[in-house]
């Protein structure tokens, strides 16, 4: 199926396949006079982005292309949790040049220029392939192998006449190394997990959410993936989910809490999960320009606390993970 509809709407919900397509010249944008913008009108109000996150042994790495149609937005930082030391790098460019950001679901090429990086990203059989590059030298090659697990895939209507697709995969096996900070190269090995975060959509002009993802394997050696936020995809269902050993199971909604600087408390509406995150370092941007604008907190995360599903209790315990905190004018 292709995401938007002959009648030039989207299709809302869950989906139990991805789609194969999402064809954004056939959506029919109205503003909310009832008027249908086309050309460089619409294609300003459209906004996607990938983020990629991988959870080695002792190291967190993040990922990302953004494309908000004014600006592209690329970044990556690899974090070291032992020395508490990070290698981070992020760039914008004006217009999105040097920025192809590919939203289809199935195959798909994007990729942000910015001297002296190349962050690449590829999809094809199953597979994500991304390459960070600095003057040429390859500072982190990763191949993701998608299946065996459950995707995330939700369309949800936002504000009068927007909408959000996104399609969110975790615990995914991967192969592939990253040089650290030090220039040392590190292998990825059966214990590092993936997790995948595509997004697209007509987003409201000002939005602010909150974001959780966490993967690990637990006591019993089940590989457990947590994907929760609130502010974004609520209007119909919501994007929180549970993964276990590559099975998908739907959560209830959620409160995100911060109770000081450095701690947060979620909690969801049935009561059946109960969290306690104490953040670390935190990915910061702070850009006010007056008609658009960026607040944008990414902190690493310790996650426990408890979740139940089917009568199972799910423990965390000081699992590392991200939360995230994000606020938009654009």
């Amino acid at each position: 199926m292709d995401l938007i509809q002959s009648n030039g709407q989207p299709r809302y919900g869950r989906f139990s396949e991805l789609p194969l397509s999402i064809d954004v010249s056939k959506y029919d944008y109205k503003t909310p006079y009832g008027n249908s913008l086309v050309g460089w009108r619409k294609r300003l109000k459209y906004k996607k982005f990938k983020f990629c996150s991988i959870q080695h042994e002792h190291y967190s790495i993040g990922v990302a292309i953004v494309d908000i149609a004014w600006a592209g937005h690329g970044f990556f930082y690899i974090y070291d949790h032992e020395r508490n030391d990070v290698l981070e790098w992020n760039a914008i460019n004006a217009f999105a040049r040097n920025t192809k950001l590919d939203e289809q679901p199935l195959f798909n090429q994007s990729y942000f220029l910015n001297n002296p990086y190349q962050i690449e990203m590829q999809h094809a059989n199953g597979a994500r392939y991304i390459t960070v590059s600095k003057y040429g030298e390859i500072i982190l090659s990763v191949r993701t192998f998608c299946a065996g697990t459950t995707p995330l895939s939700l369309c949800s209507p936002n504000g009068i006449n927007g909408w959000t697709y996104t399609q969110k995969l975790t615990t995914l096996a991967c192969e592939g190394f990253f040089k650290n900070k030090k220039g040392q190269v590190i292998q990825f090995n059966d214990r590092t997990f993936v997790a995948l975060d595509d997004t697209c959509g007509f987003l409201r002009p000002e939005t602010a959410w909150f974001w959780l993802s966490c993967n690990f394997w637990d006591e019993q050696n089940n590989r457990i993936g947590i994907n929760l936020a609130s502010g974004v995809n609520e209007s119909f269902g919501n994007e929180n989910s549970l993964w276990v050993n590559g099975q998908l199971y739907a959560l209830s909604d959620v409160l995100f809490q911060q109770v000081s600087d450095a701690q947060w408390i979620i909690q969801s509406l049935d009561e059946s999960l109960n969290l306690t995150v104490t953040t670390g370092w935190r990915r910061y941007e702070n850009l006010n320009l007056r008609l658009v604008g960026s607040q944008f907190s990414q902190w690493q995360a310790k996650i426990s606390g408890t979740v139940l599903q089917d009568g199972q209790k799910i423990i965390f315990n000081e699992q590392y993970g991200l939360i995230e905190q994000h606020y938009a004018k654009w």
